[in-house]
């Protein structure tokens, strides 16, 4: 349209044509930019918001299946992950896959999609002069794949160190009490700022490579421009190209080059959400060793457990052997004590006949028959564990202990029979007057990991 109206003002001046057929075919021409806005703008409307939706509705989703893959993992997997980073993963870096994925694809559709129209409009005009300034295009092309690489690159580094100071973070604050009574929070901090320097600097390096790609992207968007203006002059001397068509040619490659220069400001954002959604992606397809619904249950248990040949490493150090050729018999029925000193497997065993842990080499056996062919649910209904350090949730003290009816027959009972059995167990374990003697009793919120009692 630029070019029939530039066609125009050149035959209007030069042949002294009739004004008012000028005018009408002004006017003609001059619709069609208002029903092109018209278009344009419904057009960009649409494709905001339903990318803004698409990618809120994806982010939610992987939200979900990521929270769901890293509660179904086993107990191994939590060796080498701190919390602090699962958190950074879920709130960070799920907000930065959605701004790669919103509103920003939708502009690099628009403007992929304004290059490609601009291109095929300049080929069906003047397939020469194209051709030529496909060049510099190109060149854009592989400099903006250059720099996306190295860009990706540095965000995966600043994230793990992100991670890291997360996980830090959350240890810390999970036990303030410990490390303000060993006067560790001045080296606490060192560490925490150490892991946010090393993020800081892999982000100031990607924050570069942007700038150097941004400057890359305008200076051969500016050398595109006097190219075409150079090699049209030639053509339009001789002859092989009229005002009109140079000026449709020009304007569309400008607009096509202009519209993949603004693309580039977002690839940062696609960097990012590409370097972010790696570790969430490989979680997420990482498979569950402990879900095995469909194994064996057994009519009744004795609860014999024995021990054969078991070779164990834990996943988090690799090259330390905590157990080799190690055979154990519990008999069913009387009370076994494993005494020891620190690291010589006690509660390696307590992990392996839990399932936890996956020997490397024998077999955990429980009445004669290899756990791992058992049913992983009901096998950890057969058992009682009180760890050295229990876990208490930040709640009541009646909603703590009613945690160990989850799963059972009783899961489903009403608030009163619940609170019978609730009784009942604290009477067992030597509790109940310490709980009834409290303010509020079973009402008593411990707070996380119980810092309130």
């Amino acid at each position: 349209m630029f070019g029939s109206l530039t066609s125009s003002f050149q035959s209007f001046f030069s042949s002294h044509s009739n004004p008012a057929s000028f005018r009408h075919e002004i006017s003609h021409l001059s619709l069609f930019f208002v029903y092109l806005g018209i278009a344009a703008f419904c057009a960009n409307y649409i494709a905001t918001v339903g990318f803004i939706y698409t990618g809120e509705h994806i982010s939610q989703k992987l939200r979900q299946k990521y929270l769901a893959a890293i509660l179904n993992q086993n107990v191994a997997f939590f060796d080498k992950l701190g919390a602090g980073e699962i958190t950074n993963r879920i709130t960070g870096d799920m907000a930065t896959i959605q701004d790669g994925i919103s509103h920003k694809l939708g502009l690099a559709v628009t403007g992929f999609s304004m290059f490609f129209g601009a291109l095929i409009v300049g080929f069906i005009k003047n397939w020469k002069l194209t051709l030529i300034m496909l060049t510099a295009i190109l060149t854009m092309v592989v400099s903006m794949s250059a720099f996306s690489k190295l860009m990706v690159r540095f965000k995966q580094k600043s994230g793990e160190s992100s991670g890291t100071s997360a996980t830090i973070a959350e240890e810390v604050f999970s036990s303030i009490r410990n490390a303000t009574a060993l006067g560790t929070q001045e080296r606490l901090a060192k560490e925490y700022d150490g892991y946010l320097s090393q993020a800081e600097t892999w982000g100031f390096r990607m924050r570069v490579v942007t700038g150097m790609m941004l400057g890359t992207m305008l200076g051969i968007i500016f050398c595109g421009y006097g190219l075409s203006f150079w090699e049209g002059s030639r053509l339009l001397v001789k002859g092989e190209m009229s005002v009109g068509q140079i000026i449709t040619v020009l304007l569309a490659t400008m607009m096509g080059s202009t519209a993949l220069g603004q693309i580039a400001p977002h690839f940062q954002a696609f960097a990012a959400a590409s370097a972010t959604a790696g570790p969430i992606f490989s979680v997420i397809d990482r498979p569950s060793t402990d879900e095995h619904t469909d194994g064996i249950v057994l009519d009744q248990v004795r609860g014999e457990i024995e021990l054969k040949g078991i070779k164990h490493v834990y996943p988090s150090r690799p090259e330390v052997v905590v157990m080799h050729d190690v055979d154990l018999t519990i008999p069913a029925g009387k009370v076994t004590a494993l005494v020891g000193a620190s690291g010589s497997g006690k509660s390696t065993v307590v992990g392996l006949v839990e399932r936890f842990y996956t020997p490397i080499r024998g077999q955990v056996l429980l009445d004669g028959h290899d756990i791992q062919t058992l049913d992983l649910k009901w096998l950890r209904r057969q058992m009682a564990l009180v760890s050295q350090e229990p876990v208490l949730f930040g709640t009541t003290i009646f909603a703590n202990i009613a945690h160990g009816l989850i799963g059972s027959k009783f899961s489903d009972a009403t608030g009163a029979e619940k609170m019978d059995l609730v009784v009942s167990a604290a009477k067992m374990a030597n509790a109940h007057s310490f709980i009834t003697s409290l303010p509020e009793g079973y009402d008593t919120n411990v707070g996380e990991r119980g810092f309130l009692l």
